[in-house]
């Protein structure tokens, strides 16, 4: 057995992706921590800084021993210190524990395909730093009274097999009550379109390009539509709505942040949405919910092919480390 084997696809993959989503949000939490004021917060925000930091630090350890190409990513370019506050604190707390959470879900989603000591134990570090930095965070959201909460049912009374395969129900028609699963989901995803939708406006509001500002303009117009299909769902259904993740934005029109950032962090919010619809649609045993994320789904993804011309366009969008083209290679011998 090889004592000291090469990185594998899949690691390069887990590598280069935990490289690039954490020197973007290390651009972003240090704006946070310039024009953060709550003295609550402070420590969360330094505890992302130190993560995002450390992974890069460690990811960049591997790929120099294996004489790898480091990426890009993002760097003090991308980010304008001296640009006034655009969220407030409260969003800041809000954007850290979702950026949590999906740091904790993506670094775990790789463990399965790791074969390098190495490089689990970098991912293993990485989900358990970046799950407490999630706990703290809904920890001091519940102290504030703004955690948002999903909705509540009643508690079941007896548990039962189904009859018959009503309990699907059908595209058109009355439709039986939402299962605590469903709801589940549908208040994830809300909760994706409502962080998204304030994100992208502030990004609308200072993008140095009028292609960006449109494009984030229309990415906020489409996450506050399905927040709005999301939540008439649950009127619908007769659920409590959950609160709102509303949060100000400031009247600054001075960019904290690069347009070549905004538009690779509004492709990782598209990332995390159509990972939620297709989870959602698998959890999902009421046929219109089905559909509704389907519609959903293929809306967003068409918003998103268009954000990666737009980058191309401009020279923004890396590229991901891929397989040699042997017929390219050919090619160029003849």
């Amino acid at each position: 057995m090889e004592h000291n084997p090469k990185l594998t696809s899949s690691e390069v993959a887990a590598l280069w992706g935990a490289y690039m989503q954490n020197s973007m949000a290390h651009c972003i939490v240090q704006h946070f921590a310039k024009v953060n004021e709550d003295p609550d917060i402070i420590g969360l925000i330094n505890t992302a800084l130190s993560n995002c930091k450390l992974v890069l630090d460690e990811v960049k350890q591997i790929f120099v021993k294996e004489n790898h190409a480091l990426p890009i990513g993002f760097n003090q370019e991308d980010v304008n210190l001296e640009a006034d506050r655009l969220y407030s604190d409260l969003f800041t707390l809000r954007y850290v524990k979702y950026m949590a959470a999906a740091g904790t879900v993506a670094s775990s989603a790789f463990l399965e395909v790791l074969a390098r000591m190495d490089v689990r134990v970098l991912f293993a570090k990485t989900s358990e730093m970046f799950m407490k930095l999630h706990n703290d965070a809904c920890n001091l959201l519940l102290e504030k009274g703004a955690f948002v909460r999903s909705p509540t049912i009643p508690p079941m009374e007896k548990a039962e097999y189904l009859q018959n395969d009503s309990f699907l129900s059908g595209l058109l028609g009355k439709h039986r009550p939402l299962t605590a699963v469903e709801l589940a989901h549908i208040s994830k995803n809300t909760e994706t379109n409502s962080i998204g939708r304030t994100f992208l406006a502030g990004f609308a509001q200072t993008a140095q390009s009028s292609e960006v500002r449109g494009y984030m303009e229309r990415g906020s117009e489409i996450a506050a539509k399905h927040e709005t299909i999301f939540r008439e769902i649950l009127i619908e259904d007769g659920v409590p709505l959950p609160s709102t993740w509303d949060s100000a934005i400031s009247q600054s029109i001075v960019a904290p942040f690069s347009d070549k950032l905004m538009m690779f962090h509004t492709t990782s919010l598209v990332a995390i949405s159509v990972t939620g619809y297709g989870t959602g649609i698998g959890a999902s045993l009421r046929k219109d919910l089905g559909g509704h994320y389907t519609r959903l789904v293929t809306e967003i993804l068409h918003y998103a092919n268009d954000g990666v011309k737009l980058m191309i366009e401009n020279r923004w969008l890396e590229q991901p480390p891929q397989n040699v083209d042997r017929e390219a290679l050919i090619k160029r011998t003849v």
